[in-house]
């Protein structure tokens, strides 16, 4: 029961409730991410000589023992990035 009334009190696993992850696991890859841009959202660094197309991630596998919060991240992440480039092209093709 003390590790239960711990894990309440941590304000990750708090925050995790409130935003709907399973684990708060999920802002450590949040936090990775953000410090190493792993989903490519800023695009490849001009020293691979890729300064025109952004990275897309295409394929991610959770190595996890079951779908939690890290495939919950993958699923934002990529909804977010493939849909963010998707709607930006189909406002400059109506304009």
């Amino acid at each position: 029961m003390g590790r239960l009334s711990r894990d309440k009190r941590d304000v990750f696993y708090r925050l995790a409730k409130e935003k709907g992850y399973r684990a708060r696991s999920a802002f450590k890859l949040l936090q990775v991410d953000a410090e190493f841009d792993i989903f490519g959202a800023r695009g490849a660094p001009a020293s691979l000589g890729n300064t025109i197309e952004p990275l897309r991630v295409q394929r991610a596998v959770d190595l996890c023992a079951a779908p939690g919060s890290w495939s919950q991240v993958l699923s934002d992440k990529l909804y977010e990035l493939n849909h963010a480039t998707g709607d930006a092209g189909a406002n400059s093709d109506q304009a």
